[in-house]
C-alpha cells in the first residue's frame, strides 16, 4: 500500500515549507510527494524543497508551471505523475498532525471498501445551534453535507471511521481507481463548491464509500493570499449553485433544494450587509444570481 501527497500552492512559499516540514516528519512518510507550484519565480523554494526531501530520501516532483490556472487545474495535472495507490491533497495551508498518515494507513488497511477520506480539522471554528440549523435546512437534495452533523458525533478516540457523503477537497485522500471513472471537472471553473461537485459524481459510482478517519488530525491555517474575499464570495456562491443544479438536472425535491439554498444565501447578503454596513453584499448576490442563471455548463 503506496500513498503520494499532491500540493497546490501559488505564493505561498512559507506555508508550503511548514507544510512540507511537517509531511518529512510524519511517523509514516509518504512514498511520493508532488506540488504543482504555480508561483511567480520568485516565490519558488524547489531547491529548498528538494534538499529537505533527498535528506529523507523522498520520492520528489516538484512541478513549476505559472501557466496552469487554479486549484481544480493543478489537481487535475498531478493524476499523471502519481505513482502510488492512494493519493492525498492537501492545502498548502493544511498542517498534519506527526501520525496522520500512520492512521489513514490503519484505516484503509482495516476498512477496504473505502474509496476516500478525511481527516479531522482540529481547530474548526464551532457553529452554534442556530446556524447549524439554518445549514442542515438548506443543505439538502443535491447539496446534501451531512460533514457537519457527522463531525459532532466523532469519537476521536475511535478506530471506526464515519461515513459522510462529501469529502473536503483539501484534505483528502482517495484509491487511485476514484480517477479511472471521475475526472476533475476542469472546464467549469468550480472554486467553492469544487469538492462538493467532485463528491457528488465519486458518490454516484462508489455510494457510501466516502469517510472521515476520527484519528487522522490536522489543523488548516487560512492563509489570506490568493483566498477570495468575502464580498467575492457573495457572488461566487451564487453562481456555483446555479452550476453544481444546471450540472446535475437533479429534480427529485421539484428544484426546492436548489430554491431554499438560494433563499438561504440571499437572507446571508442581507446580514452581512447589515453587519459590514456594505450594500454591496446584496449587490453582489443579485449580480451572482443573474450571472448564475445566464452560465452554460460545460459538458465533458
Amino acid at each position: 500500500m503506496t500513498f503520494s501527497i499532491v500540493i497546490p500552492t501559488k505564493n505561498r512559499p512559507k506555508e508550503l515549507l511548514r507544510l512540507f516540514i511537517a509531511i518529512i516528519n510524519q511517523t509514516r512518510l509518504p512514498d511520493q510527494v508532488i506540488i504543482v507550484d504555480q508561483s511567480n519565480p520568485k516565490n519558488v523554494i524547489k531547491k529548498t524543497i528538494i534538499s529537505k526531501a533527498k535528506k529523507v530520501n523522498l520520492e520528489l516532483n516538484y512541478l513549476h508551471n505559472e501557466k496552469i490556472n487554479g486549484l481544480v487545474q493543478a489537481k487535475d495535472y498531478s493524476i499523471s505523475y502519481n505513482q502510488c495507490d492512494y493519493i492525498s491533497f492537501f492545502d498548502d495551508d493544511i498542517l498534519i498532525e506527526k501520525d496522520y498518515f500512520l492512521f489513514i494507513e490503519r484505516a484503509f488497511k482495516s476498512f477496504p471498501g473505502m474509496i476516500g477520506a478525511n481527516g479531522v480539522i482540529t481547530n474548526m471554528p464551532k457553529k452554534n445551534g442556530f446556524k447549524s440549523f439554518i445549514f442542515k435546512l438548506t443543505h439538502f437534495g443535491i447539496f446534501k453535507d451531512n460533514r457537519p452533523k457527522t463531525i459532532r458525533s466523532l469519537n476521536l478516540d475511535s478506530d471506526n471511521p464515519k461515513n459522510v457523503n462529501v469529502l473536503s477537497g483539501g484534505l483528502s485522500t482517495w484509491k487511485k481507481q476514484v480517477f479511472e471513472k471521475v475526472n476533475f471537472d476542469t472546464k467549469n471553473k468550480f472554486h467553492s463548491y469544487e469538492d462538493i461537485e467532485f463528491s457528488i459524481r465519486v458518490e454516484k459510482i462508489f455510494p457510501g464509500t466516502m469517510f472521515i478517519i476520527p484519528k487522522a488530525r490536522l489543523s488548516h491555517h487560512h492563509a489570506s493570499l490568493n483566498r477570495q474575499s468575502l464580498l467575492l464570495r457573495t457572488q461566487n456562491d451564487v453562481i456555483e449553485v446555479w452550476m453544481l443544479f444546471k450540472k446535475n438536472k437533479n429534480f427529485n425535491f421539484l428544484g426546492l433544494d436548489f430554491l431554499i439554498l438560494i433563499l438561504g444565501l440571499f437572507f446571508n447578503s442581507i446580514f452581512l450587509n447589515f453587519r459590514y454596513r456594505n450594500l454591496k453584499f446584496i449587490k453582489n448576490f443579485f449580480s451572482g444570481f443573474i450571472l448564475g442563471l445566464n452560465k452554460n455548463i460545460i459538458r465533458k
